[in-house]
């Protein structure tokens, strides 16, 4: 059997697998929405411990993960933070079972014995060092001794670990690409949620009765962005097989449906950072990696053009379209030195100048994981943030390690040779990137030391997969061994 037939009889029983993926997933989704909301403490806690060690004893790393994902990012409107709990022990605060995950991860990657290359280990090792300093550090500067709030650190600090154990579970493009077929569910999935929230002003959550917040329909504060971090590693996975030449017309559609629902939540949500950095990475990613060839834009037209179509001829929409137009021209009163656009935008005069006020009282390292910290740290000005917590070194260190990444990336793209056509999509990378990091400068902190397992676990994703891409570029160009 020829390479090429192997190749495709390959991925052809990809996407048989991931469709018994969807249908595993929708099933413990459904199942864990019933016990988080309808049944008894008992029965829900005991729901938890099964599907933690149905996970503990099953080989489906990419099922699992996008379950404990969408359980602390959301799943149309559904789940959330704080929302999937247990409590380990009484007097103690409530911990996500994404958490308790994290630690399965981390248990099951040291009893592998796959030891995968990560070409940005040796930093992330200085990285860790840095978090360990930032804990001692903060103890130095104050942290009050009460138990739950050093189980705050510990929350904390624990989703780090998935970037060691991440790789070491992942370790073949099977698994990335079976994770990544079920977060285009979840992304499909929130768009609609958006949008039945938007045109009947309640919420999946609300329809069912378990909640009593309404949005108002059309209404001009209308804010909705659900699943914010699955459509992240969404839009960047969806961009990243559109650049592959192997996926056929029918996938096509799906990922250019992905990209498009990914950027109407974030138009339809009025969230300027994240309309404003979704378009940067979509007008690089489509002229700077080929995508813009007249037959993929015809493609590309049969998913937008009805759909363009539909939001003109809805009022609610075009209302809410008019909204978002009329907020990021709010932005142009910066350049006239108004840093509160208008008074919409209290993260560059209010909000920074308190942060930074922090940061000047303990500018090199920061204030640390310290009661002071804490209470500068603030996720909506995300560089100032950092500061704070971190000082100039820590700051450094963690954009340091954003460049680096990208670099080695841009390099072994370069280098490429007659595999460059092959390679493109390394590109995809170093430009979704740059639109995160505005993302995270702009509307709301995305990088840093320490985080809650909803935000840390796409990039967790993100990097791995990255290292992953690299070293198989590595063995394709010089012929090294993985």
């Amino acid at each position: 059997m020829s390479s090429g037939t192997s190749g495709t009889i390959n991925r052809l029983t990809g996407w048989v697998s991931s469709w018994h993926d969807i249908y595993k997933f929708l099933a413990l989704i459904v199942i864990t929405i019933y016990a988080t909301y309808y049944a008894p403490n008992p029965v829900k806690a005991a729901w938890y411990v099964i599907i933690l060690t149905a996970y503990y004893f099953s080989k489906n790393e990419a099922l699992w993960l996008a379950v404990f994902l969408a359980t602390s990012d959301g799943f149309m409107s559904f789940f959330g933070l704080y929302t999937v709990t247990l409590t380990p022990l009484p007097g103690l605060p409530a911990i996500e079972i994404s958490q308790l995950y994290i630690i399965l991860t981390v248990i099951k990657a040291a009893g592998t014995r796959k030891s995968p290359k990560i070409f940005y280990n040796k930093y992330l090792q200085v990285l860790l060092v840095y978090l360990l300093f930032s804990i001692i550090w903060g103890q130095m500067m104050g942290l009050s001794g009460e138990l739950n709030v050093y189980f705050r650190v510990l929350k904390g600090v624990l989703p780090m670990m998935l970037f060691y154990s991440i790789p070491r579970l992942f370790t073949d493009q099977d698994s990335y690409d079976r994770l990544f077929r079920i977060i285009f569910v979840i992304v499909l999935a929130a768009f609609a949620a958006q949008l039945i929230t938007l045109l009947g002003g309640l919420s999946p959550l609300d329809i069912v009765g378990l909640d009593t917040g309404e949005a108002e329909e059309g209404s001009s504060d209308f804010r909705v962005f659900f699943s914010a971090n699955c459509t992240l590693i969404g839009l960047f996975s969806a961009l990243y097989y559109l650049n592959l030449g192997v996926v056929k017309y029918w996938q096509r559609l799906l990922f250019y449906s992905v990209v498009l629902a990914s950027l109407a939540m974030a138009v339809l949500s009025a969230t300027r950072g994240w309309i404003i950095g979704f378009s940067i990475i979509l007008i690089l990613g489509f002229f700077l990696t080929g995508i813009t060839k007249a037959k993929r834009l015809a493609e590309f037209a049969v998913i937008v053009l009805p759909l363009i179509y539909f939001a003109v001829s809805n009022p609610t929409i075009r209302d809410q379209l008019d909204f978002s137009r009329e907020r990021l021209g709010k932005m142009e009163s910066i350049a006239e030195g108004d840093l509160s656009a208008g008074g919409t935008l209290q993260r560059l005069d209010l909000r920074s100048n308190r942060v930074m006020e922090g940061w000047r009282q303990n500018p090199i390292f920061g204030w640390g994981l310290s009661d002071t910290g804490y209470m500068y740290g603030d996720g909506h000005v995300g560089n100032q943030s950092l500061l704070a917590m971190s000082g100039v070194v820590g700051f450094v260190l963690l954009n340091g390690f954003l460049v680096f990444f990208s670099i080695k990336l841009i390099n072994i793209y370069i280098n490429s040779g007659r595999f460059k056509s092959r390679d493109k999509a390394l590109l995809v990378f170093i430009i979704f990137l740059s639109g995160w990091f505005f993302i995270h400068s702009t509307s709301g902190q995305q990088f840093n030391y320490v985080g809650m397992p909803a935000k840390i676990i796409p990039q967790a994703i993100f990097f791995s997969f990255g290292a992953f891409r690299y070293e198989q570029s590595i063995k394709r160009i010089y012929g090294k061994k993985v």
